[in-house]
């Protein structure tokens, strides 16, 4: 009896190992067909497979900041930056149609070809309250209040602008993966750090590092309670970092130390501008 029942257990362990996704293969999703994930049966194509763990992780931060979500109110998110918008899709899903939150999106990108075959795509799956807007991130002006601001990969001070914008709006939750940091290795100088900064690779990296960090306090000073949290593993991608913040409404009071920081490596950030400038706490 007892060796009838080994292989039956030795599959069990097996199952236990298996990733638990929440858009899970086999499940069809007409989005990620037409997006070129998946295929009818519901097959991962398979040099797709980076871009479907990408967006379940991407889900999985969503996942974790719904008690933070009001549900006695129409939610309004943002994607800025949203390209073929395969989390933008996938968030709508998610929250909409798997979670039964009321939520208007709006996905904004430059390209207008982008823009124009989304929004067939929105209409398609009769996601009514899913548009998609051609627009700049610094200027977009179409809503006074939002709930949720996500960005995947906004380039450079891109993501600045956003995180201003998602702080003018008393965004309850940030999710931003930012790209392409250039304004503090542009910047960054330091005689006493002169010695490791002259290799451009690690000044490359640092100035990443700091960027990433030195904008984490600044929505913490603006009453976020904020992590940076690792997106996916660094095979994928090196833009790996997520930050995500939660509006508490209670400031860190660090802009003394923001301002020492800044001095030591001879940087103005942007966000650190468009904050001072634009709003007040």
């Amino acid at each position: 009896s007892k060796l009838q029942e080994s292989p039956k257990t030795q599959e069990n362990f097996s199952h236990n190992r298996k990733k638990r996704y929440i858009l899970e293969e086999g499940n069809y999703l007409p989005f990620l067909e037409d997006l070129g994930v998946m295929t009818k049966e519901g097959k991962i194509i398979k040099n797709r497979y980076d871009k479907f763990k990408q967006i379940n992780r991407f889900l999985e931060f969503i996942e974790d900041i719904l008690p933070h979500l009001p549900r006695n109110k129409k939610l309004t998110l943002i994607d800025f930056g949203c390209g073929k918008s395969y989390l933008t899709f996938a968030i709508y899903y998610y929250l909409k149609e798997k979670n039964g939150y009321d939520i208007h999106m709006i996905g904004l990108d430059l390209k207008e070809e982008v823009i124009e075959n989304c929004s067939k795509l929105a209409q398609k799956y009769h996601y009514q309250e899913l548009e998609f807007l051609k627009g700049d991130i610094a200027s977009y002006t179409g809503v006074n209040q939002v709930d949720m601001v996500v960005t995947l990969h906004a380039c450079d001070t891109a993501t600045d602008y956003a995180l201003y914008k998602a702080v003018k709006w008393g965004a309850k939750v940030i999710l931003s993966v930012p790209c392409c940091q250039h304004e503090w290795n542009q910047q960054m100088k330091s005689k006493e750090l002169s010695s490791i900064l002259k290799y451009g690779i690690i000044k490359e990296r640092m100035a990443a590092l700091l960027t990433d960090a030195v904008r984490a306090e600044y929505l913490e000073n603006y009453g976020y309670r904020t992590q940076l949290l690792e997106f996916i593993d660094m095979e994928h991608t090196p833009k790996n970092i997520l930050i995500r913040g939660i509006y508490q409404g209670k400031s860190a009071n660090n802009t003394k130390e923001l301002s020492q920081i800044e001095e030591f490596f001879h940087v103005t950030p942007t966000l650190k501008c468009l904050l001072e400038k634009g709003t007040e706490k």
